[in-house]
């Protein structure tokens, strides 16, 4: 079958979609790939527009439609699909992603399918059901509307397959360039690396699948309640499956710079896996690094251990240095004890650190706010990367639940459906102590004294202060502060003679000597 799949997201790496069609083509099907991803004009242009005509052309001649859906995309999503029927394109559209799995009713009301969950085995079947003439609406993970373009007059809701047990067992995701599109300033081209952004020179990578935890803000638990009983939930790719993925797509575009690890649980692994992972990177890739991490999988056996890689940056999601917000607002299953432990371990081995905290949460006290300020102010070290978001009720998290339940949002709520987040809608969510919380993360990454810093807490967060400067006409200065001060620490980050050498290691082979200097 000839199939065109199209990523709305707004950069051009979507994953989820290459190992769709990858598995497709391994099945012997005709793929084509649509980015449509926001560069220069792409931002500000409406997706029912005379300049995607080559796109609504291209799908006049396929057979199977699929849209990739994140909720930021929802509403480009919809455009598209409306204005695939409005041109008479007869083929089915359907819907995959992270927003048909959490939000599936309203995907509903706009495709003619949608895929919940893993899409490979789904999408195959789906495909050989209707080229071979057979009814595709039993198949395992699909929803049908009712009217729709696969002939079903009631709506059918089939439950999802049992998970692949083996990640090893897919193919790599598809960069196969000569079937791929790119939307760029407004028209549609044949895909060239140039094109790409810093897709092929920052190559992203998935190791793991599943998340064991159930953070309020996240709607994974949407995932782990379609998934109950339906096989293991966390899975890992091998070292072999990694590195062979990664030396493939070296051999074919060699403006590959570094690469990026994207799942939070590549220290899920042991310590033997992570040696030899270690032993292998240094022999045959040798590339800059990044890796995301949760603190409960830190240990400093694995620090150590990834001390050895030419390891550019290490990402943590700290989120809140208040006990009662992770526990009870977000329930997540770290102490403040093992988030100082990391901190403290990543210093002492130089490892490059980002950090990520969570503002702007109408279920947080005041006095947690404080709390996570003095926490920031005790623990922290610089430099390093500092990442502040404010808090986004994404549809089917147990906190947009909540919300909705208490009005506080409506069913679309702006933040999760807004296709860019602004500066002014940014400015929108801070709060004061909110802004004094970046800017004690900006001072204590600039080296400020821990008890400087915490004199200065007393005095924000004073009665007599806070009746003076607890305004939003003085939000603006605040921002213009922390956006100094953030300058500053970014530019600290990127010293080298500011960045601590790790203790030394008993391994001194050539290969890795001296490789966690990036």
């Amino acid at each position: 079958m000839r199939i065109v799949l199209i990523a709305t997201q707004t950069v051009p790496v979507a994953l989820g979609l290459r190992h769709i069609s990858s598995y497709l083509k391994a099945a012997g099907h005709d793929m084509q790939i649509v980015f449509l991803h926001a560069r220069g004009k792409n931002h500000d242009i409406e997706f029912d527009a005379p300049e995607l005509e080559p796109l609504f052309e291209l799908c006049r001649s396929a057979e199977l439609i699929g849209l990739s859906v994140m909720t930021s995309g929802y509403y480009k999503a919809c455009a598209l699909t409306e204005g695939i029927r409005r041109r008479g394109i007869n083929a089915p559209v359907i819907w995959g992603g992270t927003h048909p799995t959490v939000a599936p009713e309203e995907s509903l009301e706009v495709a003619d399918a949608i895929c919940r969950g893993e899409g490979e085995e789904p999408m195959r079947q789906l495909v050989e059901c209707l080229a071979t003439g057979r009814d595709p609406t039993s198949t395992p993970g699909f929803s049908f509307r009712a009217g729709g373009r696969f002939g079903n007059a009631e709506t059918i809701v089939n439950a999802v397959m049992p998970l692949t047990k083996s990640l090893d067992d897919y193919p790599f995701p598809d960069y196969d360039l000569d079937t791929h599109w790119v939307l760029h300033e407004g028209e549609l081209k044949r895909a060239r690396p140039e094109l790409l952004g810093s897709a092929l020179q920052r190559l992203r990578v998935s190791t793991t699948r599943g998340c064991p935890c159930s953070c309020t803000f996240c709607n994974n638990t949407v995932w782990q309640e379609l998934y109950r009983g339906k096989g293991r939930w966390v899975r890992k790719r091998s070292n072999e499956s990694i590195v062979s993925e990664i030396k493939s797509m070296i051999a074919r575009f060699p403006s590959i710079e570094s690469v990026n690890i994207i799942d939070d649980l590549f220290l899920v692994r042991s310590e033997p896996v992570l040696e030899d992972f270690v032993r292998v990177w240094n022999r045959e890739i040798r590339l800059p690094l990044e890796i995301d991490v949760f603190p409960n999988t830190v240990t400093e056996a694995k620090v150590r251990i990834l001390s050895r890689l030419p390891l550019r940056l290490i990402s943590m999601g700290i989120q809140s240095g208040s006990p009662h917000t992770l526990a009870e607002v977000y329930n997540r299953p770290t102490s403040i004890e093992q988030i100082s432990r990391c901190i403290d371990l990543f210093h002492k081995y130089g490892l490059r650190a980002e950090y990520h905290y969570i503002f702007g949460n109408p279920y947080e006290s005041e006095e947690n706010v404080i709390e996570s300020m003095r926490f920031v102010a005790s623990h922290h070290k610089g430099p390093a990367v500092l990442r502040v978001f404010p808090l986004i009720f994404y549809p089917g998290s147990p906190l947009y639940k909540r919300a909705l339940a208490d009005d506080l949002i409506g069913k679309h709520h702006d933040d999760a459906y807004a296709p860019r987040y602004t500066w002014k809608r940014l400015l929108a969510r801070y709060d004061y102590l909110a802004m004094w919380l970046d800017i004690v993360l900006q001072l204590r990454n600039a080296m400020l004294p821990s008890w400087l810093v915490h004199r200065l807490i007393d005095v924000v967060t004073s009665r007599p202060v806070r009746a003076c400067l607890d305004h939003r006409v003085f939000l603006p200065l605040l921002l213009i502060v922390r956006e100094g001060l953030r300058r500053i620490g970014k530019a600290m980050t990127e010293m080298p003679a500011l960045r601590r050498r790790p203790p030394a290691t008993e391994d001194t082979s050539p290969a890795v000597a001296g490789a966690n200097v990036s």
